[in-house]
């Protein structure tokens, strides 16, 4: 289905209906942008959402080359794409880290992961591997050297502790990385915004270290985390 924002805001007048139609557009907003949410948030069709992320300005607004080259990820090391949504990072990744590494998809919707499951068999990039998280939880199966968060974290709920539980998925050493919206949030994402600074104090007080900072996205933040004395 196809919203146009500004008309449907053009056609609401005030008092009730403009909180109703308020809150569908927040909803449906929310939706268009989050890759892990909480189970109830989960209404959109998988399909629809996955042309959405995998869509030319979407795209061409995360330079994906560009962020797996950043990462600077090794041949057979296991990386998470946490909040994996339709895949288009986890593909990516999981070329990078080649025949002996393993790309894991984890997001909490069945929809999402059976899309990414289908698109690296068509693709043949056989060593992707897709997991149910929960919530609270991205019940990674093993020690990974690499999580990416990407355009995920606001839609966690308590992201110090989150991140802090992270540390027994990773290897000694591992690293986190995070891209995430820094100047103009979509309509919706209000209760959702936090700055770099919440992040900072998010991550420090998790035990991690921030080693790089990159501007080359638009309107979004890319930041790499060390754990710290590990």
């Amino acid at each position: 289905m196809t919203v146009s924002y500004g008309r449907v805001r053009n056609r609401v007048a005030t008092g009730a209906i403009a909180t109703s139609v308020t809150a569908v557009i927040g909803a449906v907003i929310v939706a268009s942008f989050g890759w892990v949410a909480p189970a109830g948030a989960q209404q959109r069709d998988p399909e629809t959402y996955a042309k959405f992320l995998e869509g030319a300005d979407r795209v061409g607004r995360m330079q994906v080359p560009r962020v797996i080259e950043t990462l600077k990820i090794e041949d057979g090391q296991r990386v998470v794409d946490l909040g994996s949504g339709s895949g288009l990072f986890t593909r990516p990744l999981a070329q990078r880290v080649g025949a002996t590494g393993v790309a894991y998809a984890v997001d909490i919707d069945e929809g999402l992961l059976a899309i990414v499951a289908r698109s690296a068999r068509e693709a043949n990039i056989p060593n992707v591997r897709t997991v149910k998280a929960e919530a609270s939880d991205p019940k990674i199966p093993e020690p990974v050297d690499l999580i990416f968060i990407c355009d995920t974290l606001h839609h966690l709920g308590n992201q110090a502790e989150y991140l802090k539980n992270l540390h027994r998925y990773l290897k000694p050493g591992g690293r986190v990385a995070i891209i995430d919206f820094s100047n103009d949030w979509p309509v919706g994402h209000e209760s959702m915004r936090y700055s770099t600074k919440d992040l900072e104090g998010w991550t420090k007080a998790a035990g991690f270290t921030r080693t790089e900072a990159h501007d080359f996205l638009d309107n979004s933040f890319f930041y790499i985390y060390r754990q710290t004395d590990r």
